[in-house]
């Protein structure tokens, strides 16, 4: 630039101007008066766009926040009962929850359900289902609209419960009602398509977990009432206020009572039977994978979803920016005290990174730096844990196997056990209890790796595929993990948690999946909570199914549109065989159907017969009249689906492959567009 130039000309009027204007120029915070997309305005052309987070420094939002804390943590005598057939019941049967900010003092009780009132709840939803599902899905759809506007308005209440229930921060509870908002408009606008060639389940039983309060206990239960189906809810123990506060805004949003049931029951026969009961169609878990296999030992024939544990890990390459990787790391590590299945308990970093003192010395500053406290103190970072730790936990804070140091040791902050400042152990091996168990706390372990092929391998190496993370400025490292990594949900030089609807669709790949399931949030999430209408032409099947293949399921599509992240869904091979076990009398077109989907998509594939051994595969697809032997393939990490080939392509094809949701970071200090740009194959 020179005196007299263009663009010197371009920055004198620019300087000019503001002189003049420098005291007619507005003031007000442009956070606050910023116009965002109306997300319901939106739903009702048609499309959805994701519900954005509050805003806590808008004075208005801070006060219904502040109304809200004081007014939830003043409760004392909250009285919970069960809802069944439309009506409340107080039964003399309770249970206590708890405030874990509070050294777990009591401020609500809740009845539970005797096998009695399990009876009752499913005959009454069994027969609720048929008026619920013979309802337009235009009207289904809006009443969950109509719901999430709720949801929206009451966003200030929802966060201060979460926040005593489960000791929710929140930078953790408001996400999580931005979530449950988009899975309520996600779910409604998907149900439109699912209705052709299909009908709805029956009775569903959501079984969600304490983590995720709000918007796991929303996706489930939109879910399968999106789908036309009737819903029990059985929430988790620990948290069954924040589940009360879901169902009442549901109900008040034109779901009839009847068709959603709430039903709290105790861990133990009275539950089994609940999850048993033979009016139940199909059960919603999101837990361990020792949960589910307890479920499907209880009832082999058990319609299973199941979200399942997760065991993951960030890979810190040599050539990563180590400023913004420990950043993701910590975050990934201890947001809501590491109590995700998303969580980082693992690191696996290159020996140069891991040697220097440096970033030892930096990691260490991050954790020590982390606010330790209550969820309803907004300086917060980390919040209680839900109990006083015990088994896998108890293990991982307080000891250290051969070869273990701490670099940062855990410390516990309050006499009751709920809080406790966050823990790194360097020196975990892969063959390390460290490295196999999920203890779900603020326990980070990191590993030495020499190479970046090495810790690739490291990170493949366990029985859970949930998510996994790479920071690396070298593209052919981004390009090689992204293409070799097996796990449901990656991200590219960001965090791993924190998954939003429709732009990661969240769900894992191995242990952490089980049953007929596919991603929460996704395209094919409601599919599974339908019956489809069985195969029959041959032909026709095949036209459907390479029309769909052409357009989605050989490419990566970016859904979010964003320009600082970009965010694919896209479908890859079974990297082992599928086994299909069938009778000698199946349908020779459905023989010829599955080896042509085999060859268009690439997954392999091994004809059996029912009696046959089963052995080296990544899932059996059971077309026999015979029963599978479900719980023997499960305990060995092979999962089941037993449903007939669907007419329908886009129903059928996601079946035989994997789904998988790749983010990536597309800014760099500020400046979008900058760092990697890796390509998807």
């Amino acid at each position: 630039m020179q005196v007299g130039n263009k663009e010197f000309m371009d920055q004198q009027t620019r300087f000019l101007a503001s002189v003049s204007q420098r005291h007619s120029i507005s003031t007000l915070s442009r956070r606050h008066t910023m116009v965002l997309d109306d997300a319901h305005q939106k739903f009702l052309q048609g499309v959805f766009i994701n519900e954005s987070d509050a805003d806590p420094t808008n004075p208005v939002m801070a006060k219904k926040l502040h109304d809200e804390f004081s007014h939830q943590y003043s409760v004392t005598e909250l009285e919970i009962p069960l809802v069944i057939d439309g009506t409340e019941a107080f039964t003399p049967e309770t249970e206590f929850g708890i405030d874990p900010s509070d050294d777990g003092a009591i401020w609500y009780r809740y009845c539970v359900a005797q096998m009695n009132d399990v009876d009752t709840a499913v005959q009454s939803a069994g027969l609720a289902f048929s008026q619920w599902s013979n309802r337009d899905v235009q009207e289904r759809a809006q009443i969950l609209a109509d719901a999430a506007l709720l949801m929206q308005s009451q966003r200030a209440r929802t966060i201060a419960v979460m926040s005593r229930d489960a000791g929710k921060t929140f930078t953790e509870a408001d996400p999580e009602v931005s979530e449950a908002i988009d899975f309520a408009r996600f779910y409604a606008l998907s149900a439109i398509t699912k209705e052709v060639d299909s009908t709805a389940l029956g009775v569903v039983l959501v079984v969600p977990p304490w983590n995720f309060p709000y918007a796991i206990v929303a996706g489930g239960v939109c879910a399968a009432l999106a789908s036309g189906n009737a819903v029990i809810l059985k929430p988790a123990p620990e948290t069954v206020a924040t589940s009360w506060l879901l169902v009442n805004q549901l109900w008040e949003s034109g779901v009839p009572r009847e068709v959603l049931q709430f039903l709290p029951t105790r861990d133990d026969e009275v539950g089994k039977y609940l999850v048993t009961h033979t009016g139940v169609d199909a059960v919603i878990l999101t837990g361990a994978f020792e949960t589910a296999i307890m479920f499907t030992q209880w009832k082999p024939e058990i319609h299973l979803m199941a979200e399942t544990s997760g065991k993951n890990a960030i890979l810190i390459s040599a050539s990563a920016d180590i400023d913004n990787a420990v950043k993701d790391l910590v975050q990934s590590a201890f947001g809501h005290a590491g109590q995700k299945c998303s969580a980082a308990s693992l690191a696996i970093v290159d020996s140069s990174v891991y040697n220097d003192p440096a970033f030892r010395n930096q990691l260490r500053d991050a954790v020590e730096s982390l606010t330790i406290g209550f969820g309803r103190d907004f300086s917060t970072a980390v919040g209680p844990i839900i109990h006083p730790p015990q088994g896998a936990l108890e293990r991982a804070l307080t000891i250290l196997d051969p070869g273990e140091s701490w670099l940062v040791a855990p410390r516990q902050i309050d006499e009751s056990g709920y809080l406790w400042s966050p823990g790194v152990k360097f020196g975990v091996t892969p063959d390390s209890w460290s490295f196999e168990h999920e203890w779900f706390g603020p326990v980070l372990g990191v590993i030495e790796a020499p190479d970046f092929d090495s810790a690739l391998d490291m990170q493949n190496r366990g029985d859970y595929g949930l998510t996994a993370g790479l920071h690396s400025l070298d593209v052919q490292e981004c390009e090689k993990w992204i293409d070799g990594v097996q796990a449901g949900n990656l991200y590219v030089n960001r965090g791993i948690t924190g998954a939003v609807v429709n732009r990661q669709p969240f769900g894992g790949w191995k242990r952490s999946s089980v049953g007929a399931t596919s991603k929460a949030g996704g395209a094919n999430y409601l599919s599974n909570l339908r019956n489809w209408q069985a195969f029959t032409s041959l032909q026709a099947s095949k036209e459907a199914a390479t029309a769909w293949w052409d357009t989605v399921g050989s490419k990566s599509l970016d859904m979010s549109e964003l320009k600082v992240e970009r965010n694919y869904q896209r479908y890859r091979a079974y990297g082992n065989v599928v086994a299909i076990c069938c009778d000698e009398d199946v349908d020779v077109q459905i023989r010829e159907y599955i080896t042509w989907i085999s060859d268009l998509v690439g997954t392999p594939i091994r004809w059996c017969a029912p009696d046959d051994v089963i052995i080296n595969c990544d899932k059996v697809r059971w077309l026999s009249e015979q029963r599978p032997p479900v719980v023997e393939l499960l305990e060995r990490g092979i999962t089941v689906d037993s449903r007939p080939v669907a007419a329908r392509a886009d129903v059928e094809l996601p079946r035989w492959l994997h789904e998988q949701s790749v983010s990536i970071v597309n800014h760099r200090y500020g400046n979008v567009g900058a760092g990697p740009h890796p390509q998807l194959r």
